[in-house]
């Protein structure tokens, strides 16, 4: 993983009541970047914004606001959007066009919300201010008499107007005599910024290796192509196979031939390790969720579940402490996954059939006593020796594998 960064500026309306955030291209902590690469950077931001983060982690059900360059007008990855809540600016630098009035009309028509970023009026820019829905003034560039020029001008064209680098007592109140709708700036909040993960493609990869295993009989040929797609997957998955633990007589040379001998269920375990193995500096997390999903396969065995069932209580624990582990919301994992509902029920809300069973496993982990006889879907002496068999299972696991990685 690699830590990723969006900047917030709060935008609020004429009661100083938060409507939305400003969405900020960032390199780091600090509040302001050096942007050389326009395209480059909207990219990285919404890949952060809307991927690695989540928007409901930015901006909750408030508004977002982000800035296009003309590169990004028409880009498919647009569309992926959510034309309710987000408010596409167009930039000042951005030349217009009829190629430019053509791209706007049509996110109109998609249900964006269009905004005019650090705008001045010009006659010819006419058609373009009659498709946006607000229009942002530059206050601290302009000054008072100015705004006043630019308010006149747009005016007869009925857009809401946002005042933006709003940073005294006197600029806010000139602009609400003005009658500017919505306010951004010093004066009212300070921009600030958000620190998230960003999984790599490695991690990628093994999650939708994991999705395709949820399958109840995934195709082999699915599984080769997934794991050829990553290179270090394959090379990963061939070592393990031909480690003294699973060679047979001959080496292992294929990913056909690593799948059969691994098996599915196997593979699955494999994949799960490989994506905690690839957070730096978390053995105890990895630890823990490894016991975790061992001791939700052990309990659906006590349970006389089918094989079948088995596997999917291991991946059960498993994502029970997944994100902690990697640094990523749990629901940006279960996005790549796609798992049942009652699995996401339990997992997201910690409700459901698969509830008490997550319950019973985290009563062992903590200072709380394990759950009281009677509680949990197995008796309590069954569960704490599965609970110990677990941990037992777990370090055997990790000292193989530190043993196969040192070889």
């Amino acid at each position: 993983m690699q830590p990723i960064f969006v900047g917030r500026q709060p935008i609020f309306d004429d009661q100083e009541k938060l409507i939305g955030f400003e969405l900020l291209f960032r390199a780091g902590h600090l509040d302001t970047a050096s942007v050389t690469d326009g395209d480059l950077a909207t990219s990285d931001l919404l890949r952060s914004a809307f991927v690695d983060i989540g928007l409901e982690h930015l901006v909750g059900e408030h508004l977002a606001f982000v800035n296009l360059t003309r590169g990004f007008l028409e880009h498919e990855v647009i569309t992926s959007l959510p034309p309710q809540q987000v408010v596409l600016e167009i930039l000042e630098d951005i030349e217009i066009d009829t190629e430019v009035l053509a791209a706007v009309r049509r996110l109109k028509q998609q249900g964006f919300r269009i905004a005019l970023d650090d705008y001045q009026f010009q006659e010819h820019h006419a058609e373009l201010v009659e498709l946006a829905d607000l229009v942002k003034l530059d206050v601290l560039t302009l000054g008072h008499a100015r705004i006043e020029q630019e308010v006149t001008s747009l005016r007869q064209f009925g857009v809401d107007l946002l005042a933006e680098k709003v940073e005294t007592p006197e600029d806010y109140a000139h602009c609400r005599r003005l009658g500017f709708r919505m306010f951004q700036g010093f004066h009212l909040s300070y921009p600030h910024v958000i620190e998230g993960q960003r999984l790599e493609s490695l991690e990628l990869a093994l999650l939708r290796l994991l999705r395709a295993l949820q399958a109840p009989d995934p195709a082999p040929r699915e599984l080769e192509e997934l794991i050829a797609a990553e290179p270090g997957l394959a090379i990963q998955l061939l070592r393990i196979a031909n480690s003294p633990a699973y060679r047979g007589a001959r080496a292992t040379e294929s990913l056909h031939d690593a799948i059969l001998r691994l098996g599915q269920g196997r593979i699955k375990r494999l994949a799960m390790l490989m994506v905690l193995r690839g957070s730096a500096g978390q053995t105890h997390g990895l630890e823990q969720v490894m016991i975790r999903a061992r001791m939700g396969m052990l309990m659906a065995r006590a349970l006389g579940l089918p094989a079948a069932e088995c596997e999917r209580y291991f991946t059960l624990g498993m994502l029970s402490g997944l994100d902690r582990v990697l640094g990523v919301p749990l629901r940006r994992i279960l996005g790549e996954l796609h798992l049942s509902a009652e699995m996401e029920q339990a997992l997201l809300e910690g409700s459901g059939p698969l509830a008490p069973l997550l319950a019973t496993i985290a009563a062992f982990e903590g200072p709380s006593t394990p759950p009281e006889a009677g509680d949990g879907p197995v008796p309590v002496t069954v569960s704490s020796r599965l609970y110990l068999e677990s941990v037992r299972w777990t370090e055997d696991l990790l000292a193989s594998l530190t043993h196969n990685q040192e070889g």
